[in-house]
C-alpha cells in the first residue's frame, strides 16, 4: 500500500512538472508571436511611409518623436484624462442597458418579441444620425456626447450577451438541482461560469466600439479629448500630430487590455488551469 502511495504521488509530481514545462513554452510562444506581430506592423508602417510623402504618411520614428514630445510638455494627459472619463461614463451606461435588454430577451419571450423592433432600429440606424440627434436634443455638452458614444454600441452588444444567455447549457442546471444544489451554488458554480467568458468578450467588445464612438462625438461637438485634438490638427494638415495623438491611445487601450481585462481573466479563470 505505501508503495502504491509513494508511485502515485511521484506520478502525480511529474504530472505537474510537465504542465507547468508546458505552460511556460506556451507563454513563450505566446510571447514570440505577439513580438512578431507588432515587428510586422511597425514594418509595414514604415514601409507605406517610405512610399508616400511624409506629409501623407509619417514613419514611425517621427510619430513616436511627437509623442514623446507631447508627453513631455505634458498637455496630452489632459486629453487623455478627459476622453477616458467620457469612455467610462459611456461604456457603464451601454453595457448596463445591455444587460438588461439581453437577459430580458434571453430568458423571457415576450420582451425577447418586444426589444427585437428596437434592437433592429438601433443597428439600422446610422452612428452619425443619433449622434447628431442627441446633440440636437441634449444639447452641444458632454452629457449629448456620452449618450452619443453610449447609443450606438448597446444594439450590439445587447445582441452578443441575449445569445450567450441563449446558450447556457440548462442540462447543467438540472444536475446541479438533482445534486439538491441551493439557488445560490447554482447561480456561483453552474451559471456564472457559463456566462462570464461572454461577458468578458462583451466588455472587451464594448470598450473597443466605445472608445471609437467618443472619438467620433469629441470630432464631432466637443471642444477637448483626443478626438478633438484629433480633428484639429488634421484640419491643420499635420498628419504626425494627428497619428501621435492616436499612437498615445493605442498604449493606453493596450494597458486596459492587458492590464487590467487581462488580469480579471486570469484570476476569473484561473480554475481552468486548475
Amino acid at each position: 500500500m505505501a508503495l502504491v502511495t509513494g508511485f502515485d504521488a511521484t506520478a502525480s509530481g511529474r504530472i505537474a512538472s510537465l504542465a507547468g514545462a508546458i505552460a511556460g513554452s506556451d507563454r513563450t510562444r505566446h510571447a514570440v508571436i505577439s513580438f512578431l506581430s507588432v515587428v510586422s506592423l511597425v514594418a509595414l508602417w514604415q514601409f507605406g511611409s517610405m512610399t508616400l510623402p511624409s506629409s501623407v504618411l509619417p514613419g514611425p520614428v517621427r510619430v513616436v518623436s511627437a509623442l514623446v514630445a507631447n508627453v513631455l510638455q505634458g498637455d496630452i494627459f489632459t486629453d487623455i484624462a478627459i476622453t477616458l472619463g467620457r469612455i467610462a461614463a459611456a461604456f457603464a451606461i451601454a453595457m448596463g442597458v445591455a444587460l438588461v435588454l439581453g437577459f430580458s430577451m434571453a430568458l423571457s419571450r415576450t420582451a425577447g418579441i418586444f426589444f427585437h423592433v428596437w434592437i433592429i432600429c438601433g443597428i439600422t440606424i446610422p452612428a452619425l444620425v443619433t449622434i447628431l440627434t442627441l446633440y440636437m436634443v441634449v444639447g452641444l455638452n458632454d452629457t449629448a456626447a456620452v449618450l452619443g458614444a453610449a447609443a450606438p454600441v448597446i444594439p450590439v452588444l445587447a445582441i452578443n450577451i441575449r445569445e450567450g444567455v441563449k446558450g447556457i447549457d440548462t442540462r447543467l442546471i438540472g444536475m446541479a438541482r438533482a445534486f439538491r444544489a441551493d439557488r445560490r451554488q447554482q447561480i456561483v458554480s453552474v451559471m456564472a461560469p457559463q456566462v462570464a467568458p461572454m461577458l468578458l468578450a462583451s466588455t472587451r467588445f464594448g470598450i473597443g466600439l466605445v472608445w471609437k464612438m467618443v472619438l467620433f462625438v469629441e470630432l464631432l461637438g466637443r471642444g477637448s479629448g483626443v478626438g478633438y485634438k484629433i480633428e484639429f490638427f488634421y484640419q491643420m494638415f499635420n498628419m504626425t500630430e494627428v497619428l501621435a495623438y492616436a499612437l498615445s491611445f493605442v498604449f493606453v487601450m493596450l494597458f486596459i487590455e492587458v492590464a487590467i481585462l487581462g488580469t480579471i481573466e486570469r484570476r476569473i479563470f484561473r480554475w481552468k488551469r486548475n
